[in-house]
């Protein structure tokens, strides 16, 4: 399991004085991204290479509230994956400095080819670092081929 530690800013707080969701989105994709750079994936990395990650879904559980001046600790772990790694999840627990679980988080993303604008699969060296990370408790493996026309998304409204 990767964690990360984080102080809560005030410029992380909404009108409620607690951490904003549009907040915990971004401490998450600072996390991931931490854990990619101290990997060796670079945004110089993701440039010679051509792609970049893309989410597809993050859904929050809110747990617990988070204010202003707490030190907080963010866990990610593999939730799932399909074989090449094209499609991967991630879990997320947001812990209070209490160590008491806060939120909870799932993020789905792919990768995607920055020239072509299509998902492709991560280089070896990416799939090979992916394996290092702890998988969590509930951990699956994904289909080689996921459909993303998710059943909760309308797609025939129209205005």
């Amino acid at each position: 399991m990767y964690t990360k530690s984080f102080d809560i800013r005030w410029a992380d707080l909404d009108a409620n004085r607690h951490v904003a969701n549009s907040s915990y989105a971004d401490l998450l994709s600072e996390t991931r991204m931490s854990y990619l750079r101290e990997h060796g994936f670079t945004q110089q990395y993701f440039h010679d290479q051509g792609i970049g990650p893309v989410i597809f879904t993050e859904e929050f559980y809110y747990i617990k509230e988070i204010r202003h001046g707490e030190i907080i600790t963010i866990t990610l772990e593999l939730l799932a994956n399909s074989k090449d790694f094209k499609y991967i999840k991630f879990s997320h627990c947001i812990f209070n400095q209490e160590n008491k679980l806060s939120i909870y988080s799932e993020t789905f993303f792919g990768w995607f080819d920055l020239k072509e604008r299509k998902l492709l699969a991560p280089t070896i060296d990416m799939q090979t670092k992916f394996e290092g990370i702890g998988k969590a408790d509930n951990y699956t493996t994904l289909p080689d081929q996921v459909d993303l026309k998710n059943a909760k998304i309308p797609f025939g409204k129209s205005l």
